[in-house]
């Protein structure tokens, strides 16, 4: 069996250590506020709340937390993460 600890796996049959590849964590998480940007455009709707988060797709809703768009999930492609100073 394999040393392991939270970065580095020593292999079987092998002295070298290799660098374990970090998780493929979603962008965005619930609450973070969010705006609708689809790929090769600038215009954006919203800004939105993340409701859910279900394997890199995401419900957004309304600034009363209601989904929009009947809860939809958009892609990560098509969200911009707003900025906290505008």
């Amino acid at each position: 069996m394999p040393y392991q600890d939270s970065k580095v796996v020593f292999l079987p049959n092998s002295d070298r250590p290799t660098v374990r590849k970090y998780p493929d964590e979603p962008k965005f998480r619930p609450n973070d506020d969010v705006y609708i940007q689809s790929t090769g455009t600038t215009e954006r709707r919203g800004p939105y709340v993340v409701l859910s988060v279900n394997n890199k797709r995401y419900t957004l809703g309304d600034a009363n937390g209601q989904p929009i768009q009947n809860g939809q999930a958009f892609e990560e492609k098509d969200l911009v993460l707003k900025d906290p100073f505008e």
